[in-house]
């Protein structure tokens, strides 16, 4: 049975988009999460900004390495908290040690995480920035 050419196609885009997926939430060969930054290695980045930290630390989450649309733009999303900021440009307005850490989310887990974030829009991934530890108070 022959598979056309289209059919190929979004079958290759399909699976690009589930392996770049999974791949951001696993574990490096040293046992730290690559879908995470922690305070210490916010800190220990020496960067006067966030976007600093993530350029530095984790610079893949800073690129959109699909296409879902020829007419969207594919975006990446910058959280604060639980308050959406704009795209990965807020970091450069934000300093270090406001930060308690920082997560990836890909865009298919933050659509189900943060409703309404993907109304008439392509997100790659979401940048979350939590100034305070889950749950808990602010960091000393």
């Amino acid at each position: 049975m022959r598979i056309p050419a289209r059919g190929a196609w979004l079958a290759v885009l399909a699976f690009s988009a589930v392996v770049s997926g999974c791949a951001s939430t696993k574990s490096s060969s040293t046992g730290q999460r690559l879908d995470l930054i922690t305070r210490e290695q916010i800190l220990s980045a020496s960067a006067s900004n966030l976007f600093e930290v993530v350029q530095r630390v984790r610079p893949q989450w800073l690129r959109v390495n699909t296409t879902k649309s020829f007419n969207l733009e594919t975006e990446i999303v910058v959280y604060q908290n639980d308050m959406q900021l704009g795209g990965p440009d807020v970091l450069r307005q934000i300093v270090p040690e406001l930060a308690y850490e920082i997560e990836w989310v890909d865009g298919v887990k933050a659509s189900s995480m943060l409703p309404g974030l993907m109304s008439g829009r392509h997100i790659e991934g979401v940048i979350i920035v939590r100034t305070r530890p889950r749950g808990g108070s602010t960091p000393q």
